[in-house]
């Protein structure tokens, strides 16, 4: 069986920070387990609702929950589709 492979490590990261996990993150935007995961993996896209309640939860810039963490910002693949 593969690893999971999440791609938003900063977003991993503050929900680390926060005591939260996928079951706990998935509750408070209102989503099954599966979609969050889904949606760490990059194969589905977070919809705007669910990223304006992340900023607010973790309290953090777009760019840092959904930049790569090496300097480059990649927000064009957290808001595609």
């Amino acid at each position: 069986m593969k690893a999971v492979q999440y791609k938003y490590r900063n977003l991993l990261g503050e929900m680390a920070r926060h005591g939260d996990n996928l079951k706990t993150l998935s509750a408070k935007l209102g989503m099954s387990y599966q979609t969050l995961s889904a949606r760490l993996q990059g194969k589905r896209n977070f919809e705007l609702p669910e990223i304006y309640t992340l900023l607010n939860l973790y309290n953090q810039p777009l760019e840092v929950l959904f930049g790569d963490g090496l300097g480059r910002k990649d927000l064009k693949s957290a808001t595609d589709n």
